[in-house]
């Protein structure tokens, strides 16, 4: 909402037709209004910026391109009803060293031109504050939302069929990403990139709807996940839906303190949740994951991941499928939680169908699963053995297992016996006890 000092400058049917006129003397008729060139909206812009004050847009198509906001534009619209679109070569709107920029209440629809790769329909470098409320971000050839070192909230809005990311915020100043619904996007819903590995940015995701991601552009996991933490620090991804993406609902690769809470996540081909490849002390708490090729992996403990706490969540009716069917066994599909690095795994539910409740794997490095209720699996615990193992712990699990409740592996090996009954006193650093089985 605007403050009550701010007083909009609105735009009359009568300017909407004389902003419109197109190049040519012929008539632009009101619906839809085209505009030939951006200038003059941006002069207006301009002005009620240097007062503080808003440009208010009616109903109507507007088509232009490359319209650059100037510091302090605040420009609204009505909801659903006021259209930007763009023409020719995108952005449709940028910005570039602002201290505020406001949007509400806007449709911009990226249909009518095309947006250079790694670019987006709305454009935004070193912005400050950015406030985009209300609106709808559609028809996109590349991304959504490209944010460059901007902060402020970005909140209630709706993104719809972009070829890329619906958004991109590369190395953020703590942007508020609050209950927007993002949806039909062609590699990621999301994504938190940072341009050094651990940098702060202290965005929020959360109260959002991300569903139906593709994975257009390939590859084993860079695309097609519904929120993707790149390198990022300290990230909230909490009470968020997110369903039906090509390959993770949220995947951390080499976040620092990336807290994933409360998610309700359902249809994913590949594990649901990660923290790879250098992420350091990822937290998962009381998220839901269903049907999923696995559940949550803590995993490349060899390329530093380090340290998480995996509490609290619930997983359920797990599938089989292979996005990457070059990877074989050694990826645990059908795996509930896998870790492999000073991590707790306490109090979580898994249900079956699957093929490992929790796999404590990698060099098997202070790792203690405990508390929790595995059901409707082949094995219920699977610990690494070998030269290099340390210590494990496997305590007051609930264990309702096919072949065995816990067992031990060389590699991808099992080994017979299961632990809860004898034997694992001749592994060192390993203790089982107080396990219930049946």
């Amino acid at each position: 909402m605007l403050s009550d000092n701010i007083r909009p400058i609105r735009f009359s049917r009568r300017d909407m037709l004389r902003l419109c006129c197109a190049a040519t003397a012929s008539l632009c008729l009101p619906k839809p209004l085209a505009l030939a060139r951006a200038d003059e909206l941006a002069q207006r812009l301009r002005e009620a910026a240097r007062k503080g004050a808003a440009v208010s847009l009616p109903a109507g198509e507007i088509t232009l391109a490359g319209l650059d906001l100037p510091d302090g534009a605040i420009l609204q619209g009505v909801p659903g009803r006021t259209v930007l679109k763009l023409s020719g070569l995108g952005p449709l709107l940028s910005a570039t060293m602002a201290r505020k920029i406001t949007l509400e209440n806007l449709v911009f629809d990226g249909a009518g031109g095309v947006t250079p790769k790694e670019k987006g329909l709305l454009d935004f470098t070193d912005v400050i504050d950015l406030s985009i409320r209300g609106c709808v971000i559609r028809r996109a050839s590349a991304r959504g939302v490209m944010l460059a070192r901007c902060g402020g909230v970005f909140a209630q809005n709706e993104i719809a069929e972009v070829g890329d990311a619906g958004i991109y915020s590369r190395d953020g100043l703590g942007v508020d990403f609050d209950n927007n619904h993002i949806h039909r996007c062609g590699d990621n819903g999301l994504v938190i990139h940072a341009t050094s590995a651990g940098r702060y940015d202290g965005s929020r995701i959360r109260n959002s709807l991300v569903e139906d991601v593709d994975n257009r552009s390939g590859g084993n996991g860079p695309y097609g996940n519904g929120v993707l933490v790149w390198g990022a620090g300290t990230i909230r991804v909490e009470r968020n839906r997110i369903y039906r993406c090509a390959y993770s609902a949220v995947r951390n690769n080499a976040g620092h303190g990336v807290d994933v809470i409360g998610n309700d996540c359902k249809g994913f081909r590949e594990k649901a949740m990660y923290a790879e490849f250098g992420a350091k002390n990822s937290v998962f708490r009381d998220n839901r994951v269903e049907d999923a090729g696995a559940g949550i992996a803590v995993a490349n403990a060899d390329k530093g991941t380090d340290g998480a706490i995996v509490s609290g969540n619930t997983i359920i009716s797990m599938k089989e499928s292979h996005p990457d069917p070059e990877f074989g066994p050694q990826m645990l599909w059908l795996t509930g939680i896998l870790a492999e690095k000073n991590a707790d795994i306490t109090g979580n539910k898994i249900v079956g169908p699957g093929w490992i409740g929790i796999a404590l794997g990698g060099w098997r490095e202070n790792l203690r699963a405990e508390a929790n209720e595995i059901s409707g699996v082949d094995y219920g615990v699977v610990l690494a053995t070998g030269e290099g193992a340390g210590d494990a712990t496997v305590a007051r699990n609930r264990i309702s297992a096919k072949k065995a409740a816990v067992i031990a592996s060389a590699g991808m090996n099992f080994l017979p016996g299961d632990l809860t009954k004898s034997g694992a006193e001749k592994y060192p650093r390993l203790i089982v006890r107080d396990n219930e089985t049946g």
